[in-house]
This record gives C-alpha cells, sequence and structure tokens, in this order.
C-alpha cells in the first residue's frame, strides 16, 4: 500500500507540472483501482521520456501554437543543391570506393531500425521476420542482414592477427518497438543471433508517448477507461535509444569510427554499402545520406541544403515531398521541383540509409542528451484550427539528425540507381497494384523478391556473364503487379559483397537460361564454363560450378488467382506475393515455401 501511495502520489505530481488538469479532476474521481493503473502508466511514462513528461508537454504547446500559426518550419532558408556523389555501379570510381569502403569496414557498426509488424503487407508478424524469397523458408531479412554482416567480418578479419580475430565483431544494435521487441528477441535466441556472437547483437526497445487532443496538449483518454491512449513517437528515438543505452559510447570505446543506420525490408542497400562507405571516407562526411534519382513532384523526400544567413545556419537535410515544391517555388525556381538533363529531380530521393561519423554523432548527442528536434502534424476540423480531427502527438525522425550539426560540419549524399539499392516491402498487394498502375514502385513482396533476383542478374551481365533476355511474353501478372519473369539468381553475401570479389570467381564462357534458378552460397565457391538451363542451388562453402545443367527441371513462379479453391488455405507469405512455386519432386529436399 505504500509504494501504492507513493505512486499515486507521483502521478499527481506530474500531472501538475504537465498542466494536466481535466486529468487531474478525472484521477480524483476515480476508484483505488483506476487511480492506481493511471498512476502506473504516468510514472512509467515520465521515466521512458528523455527529459519527462513535463519536456514533452511543454514542446508541445510551442509546436502546436505554430502549427496553429501557420509558422513555416523553413522560413528564412534558401534551398540549393546539396554536395554529393552519383556512383555509377561498375564504374572505376564504383570499384575505387568499394575498396576504400571494404578496407575500412572493420570501423563499422549497424542500426536496424525494426518497430513495424507486416501488418500492412498482409503479414502477421514482424517485418524482419518475413521471408525474403520463397526459395527459402528460413532466409529471413534479419538473417540476411545478419548474414551480410558476417560476411563482411570474414573478408576484413584476415589482416587480423589470431588474438584479435577472437575479440574482433562488427556490432549491430536492432531498435524494437513495444509491437515488435518480444518477437524479434524470440527470433534471436530460437535462431541462436543466426550465428553472430553473443555480445555482438544489443537489442533497445522504443516506447510510445502520450497522444494530445488539443492546443493545450492535453491527453487523449481512451473512451471508457482512465488510460492514456499513447502513439509512437518516430523512428527518430533510435538516436536517443543509442545515446541512453550507452550504445554510442560503447563503439566508440572499441575505436569504431563509422555507424550506419538501415530499414527493416530493404534488402538491396547492402550491395551499396561498400561504396557508400567508401564515399564517406574519401570525402570526410559527417553524415552520408544514401539515395536514390526520383522524379520531380514524386512521393519520397529530397536532399536538399538549406541557408539561412540571419541566424548563421546551413544544413543538408530531407525536406518530405509536400514541403519540397513550394519551399524551391518560394526562393529556388519558379517552376518548384523541375527535371535536370536526366529528367530526374536536382534533389535526390531519401532512401533513409544513413552513415555517420561516430566521433561527430557521439559529441552531438553529449550535447542534446540524445534529444531529436520535434514536430507535430495535427489534423485539424475547424478553419480556426482549434480542434484536432483525432488525436496527434509529438514526432520525430531518423533523418532530422544533421539539424542538431553547426554549419561547418560536412554533410552529403552517396545517390544510387534504385535497381543496387532500393526495393523496400511496405505495401499490400492490394495497395501496390494501384500504385503499379499510377507508374509508381509498387513496393510490396512481390517486388521485393524479383528487385533481389533482378540485381544479382545485373550485377553478373556486367562482368560478362550472359544471361537469356526476356521480353513482353514473359511479362506474369501478380494480382495487378505485372513482372517479367526472367532467370531468377541469388547470391548469397557469404559468395561476394563486392564486385570486384564476384568477377573474380567467375571464368570461361557462361550462359544461363531465362527460365533458370541459380543460388549461389560459400566464400570459395566459383563459376567456370557454366550452361544452365535448370535449376542449380549450392550451399556447400566451398563448391565449383561448371559444365552443362540442361535437364530444364524449372521452380516456376505461378501467379495467384484468389477466386481459386484453397487460397484461404495458403501461408501468407505467399498470398503477400501473389504467387506460388511449382517445385519438381526432385527439390523437395530445399527449404522452399510452396504451400
Amino acid at each position: 500500500m505504500e509504494m501504492q501511495a507513493k505512486f499515486q502520489d507521483k502521478c499527481v505530481e506530474i500531472l501538475e507540472e504537465c498542466e494536466q488538469y481535466d486529468l487531474l479532476e478525472k484521477y480524483e474521481q476515480a476508484t483505488e483501482e483506476e487511480k492506481d493503473s493511471l498512476a502506473q502508466q504516468i510514472v512509467k511514462l515520465d521515466f521512458d521520456f528523455k527529459g519527462g513528461l513535463a519536456e514533452y508537454c511543454e514542446r508541445a504547446r510551442d509546436l502546436l501554437n505554430d502549427s496553429k500559426m501557420g509558422v513555416n518550419p523553413f522560413g528564412g532558408f534558401i534551398p540549393s543543391v546539396p554536395t554529393g556523389i552519383n556512383v555509377e555501379a561498375n564504374s572505376k570510381e564504383f570499384h575505387q570506393l568499394e575498396a576504400i569502403g571494404m578496407s575500412n569496414m572493420a570501423d563499422a557498426c549497424f542500426v536496424l531500425v525494426a518497430g513495424g509488424l507486416g501488418e500492412r503487407l498482409g503479414y502477421s508478424s514482424i517485418k524482419v521476420g518475413l521471408p525474403l524469397t520463397l526459395l527459402d523458408k528460413e532466409l529471413c531479412y534479419l538473417k540476411y542482414y545478419c548474414e551480410y554482416i558476417k560476411a563482411f567480418e570474414s573478408r576484413v578479419i584476415v589482416d587480423l592477427d589470431e588474438e584479435e580475430q577472437k575479440e574482433f565483431y562488427i556490432p549491430l544494435c536492432i531498435m524494437t518497438s513495444g509491437d515488435t521487441h518480444e518477437k524479434t528477441l524470440a527470433l534471436l535466441q530460437e535462431k541462436d543471433n543466426f550465428g553472430m556472437k553473443k555480445d555482438q547483437i544489443t537489442v533497445v526497445k522504443q516506447e510510445k508517448v502520450p497522444a494530445l487532443i488539443d492546443n493545450n496538449a492535453n491527453f487523449s483518454v481512451i473512451k471508457g477507461k482512465l488510460e492514456i491512449e499513447t502513439k509512437p513517437h518516430g523512428h527518430g528515438d533510435v538516436h536517443t535509444l543509442l545515446h541512453q543505452h550507452g550504445v554510442i559510447q560503447k563503439w566508440a570505446k572499441m575505436e569504431k569510427r563509422w555507424v550506419i543506420f538501415f530499414q527493416d525490408t530493404n534488402a538491396l542497400v547492402f550491395r551499396a554499402l561498400p561504396s557508400a562507405l567508401g564515399v564517406s571516407v574519401r570525402k570526410d562526411f559527417d553524415v552520408n545520406s544514401i539515395c536514390v534519382p526520383r522524379k520531380p513532384g514524386e512521393a519520397m523526400g529530397g536532399i536538399a541544403t538549406l541557408t539561412n544567413e540571419a541566424v548563421n545556419q546551413k544544413i543538408t537535410i530531407n525536406v518530405e515531398y509536400n514541403q519540397l515544391d513550394p519551399l524551391l517555388k518560394a526562393s529556388w525556381n519558379e517552376n518548384g521541383d523541375v527535371a535536370d538533363k536526366s529528367g530526374n529531380s536536382f534533389f535526390p530521393g531519401n532512401s533513409n540509409i544513413i552513415l555517420i561519423k561516430v566521433s561527430t554523432y557521439l559529441d552531438t548527442l553529449d550535447k542534446t542528451q540524445g534529444l531529436i528536434p520535434e514536430f507535430v502534424n495535427p489534423k485539424y476540423k475547424d478553419e480556426e484550427k482549434e480542434v484536432f480531427k483525432s488525436s496527434t502527438r509529438l514526432e520525430c525522425m531518423m533523418q532530422d539528425f544533421p539539424k542538431l550539426l553547426d554549419k561547418t560540419s560536412n554533410v552529403g549524399f552517396s545517390c544510387y540507381e534504385r535497381w543496387i539499392s532500393y526495393s523496400a516491402v511496405k505495401n499490400n498487394i492490394i495497395d501496390a497494384a494501384a500504385k503499379f498502375d499510377q507508374g509508381l514502385s509498387p513496393e510490396c513482396a512481390s517486388t521485393g523478391e524479383y528487385s533481389l533476383f533482378d540485381c544479382n542478374a545485373r550485377l553478373l551481365e556486367m562482368i560478362g556473364l550472359n544471361i537469356e533476355e526476356t521480353n513482353e511474353e514473359d511479362l506474369k501478372d501478380f494480382q495487378g503487379i505485372r513482372i517479367r519473369d526472367g532467370a531468377k539468381i541469388f547470391l548469397h553475401p557469404s559468395f561476394g559483397v563486392t564486385l570486384k570479389e564476384i568477377r573474380e570467381k567467375i571464368t570461361g564462357e557462361n550462359f544461363i537460361s531465362k527460365k533458370s534458378i541459380l543460388w549461389l552460397e560459400g566464400q570459395e565457391t566459383s563459376i567456370h564454363d557454366l550452361h544452365l538451363d535448370s535449376t542449380l542451388v549450392t550451399s556447400a562453402d566451398s563448391f565449383e560450378v561448371g559444365g552443362e545443367y540442361n535437364d530444364q527441371k524449372y521452380i516456376e513462379y505461378v501467379p495467384l488467382d484468389p477466386t481459386e479453391e484453397g487460397f484461404d488455405e495458403l501461408d501468407e507469405v505467399i498470398k503477400i506475393r501473389g504467387f506460388r512455386l511449382s517445385v519438381p519432386e526432385e527439390f523437395d529436399d530445399l527449404n522452399i515455401i510452396s504451400n
């Protein structure tokens, strides 16, 4: 009872500091059980939020007032084209940058932002647990990322002595949410950290913040309960958590120099990371955003340099697409977000993959105590902007970190074609088909799988391997998403992490038919004089692939019909793709998802 009373006293103290007088009145009229429940929630929210709830409410009132008054967050800033490098795959510069990146990979550490469930995809579990391809039910996104980090390790560890090799690892931190935390921990435990060392993976959990119901930042209370509605604070919390949990401090003591942030379902980015790290090293960037070309007006944030001479401030940062065009019209070009000679915008698209120099990162977070600039985005019912349509909350974005840097900081970008760096999986198949019809990237499970095959095929073609071309007859319709169905090539991270390494493993005259599947795994695996018109899967660590495989035993990708008998009984990882696999009995021993 004494502890209960202390919690209730603390709750009242916090609510008074936050000026939550309406909630205090409800609290005083509540039962002891209701008081105890709210007290525990309030005290926890106050503890979880950096600076406490009083600071949260104070900042919320300021930001809500700015929103009501129509204050432009970019007022006084003049936009200009940012500094960066357009990196062309297989160019001389690309190979040079990959070499620089790999020579510095031992100094890297990785952060995976993994707070999302797959509900938006039609997948009931955590997104990082989603299989990358139906060809291997065990290869989920999280395993793939761990395999890549291990592959990086195996390449850089050869330069260390025997004792150093025992202690060395490239660390990974995963930010989870209340929705994903327990399932992520369970997956890591079940799979024994996917072969990574015990201390190699750190998991930090993001908590939610109180939802707000009006311009006075009064907390939203769930109808019929004495309980505060809470909402996510945004993925900018990753910076706060890395500082709060001592993760970045630990990495600095390990003499790590670069921290790389990446998203939960973009498998392609690891093909670009070695060269992007090379860009950071060569240009001595404090912050380096991996970007992709974007069309003018495309619904994707753009990277821009913003200068405000009046306050002596200059930042290179992501500007959301709905803010970019009016900003450019006001002070850059009267036509706004126009095209350059290539037909793309002058301002490259933000993919939310960021490389930051550890020394800059730690110094900056020490100054701000890990806090990241916030924003609020209420939807109003009335013209006076007094009544909200629904509750809102303060949010922060990972990519807003450069707002904390001073004018002298060196911030830029590395821009890659999408086929080698960006294919997110975030839409269900119905929404994806609608995007496809609009000429936009569907960004769903089927395109995520096919884009991986396409990337690997392009890389092999670049180094001289002959792959049969597809044509219009090879188009397959996966519930409104039409994809050319060509050779499906999977290059496991262990096979090669740079294009130079892959090139050195492929010799002689090689051909792959458009119906073939080739799965290459193992650091010592190589190809010589291969003629493939079938399905060939290697999993051994050392395997020379060569000769003729012309038995035409194909694993076929078959479009699904949602009205056909048995559709509802299919595994959800099949249904969200819009296709299933037709597998010859010879391949029954593979980890294929076929029903």
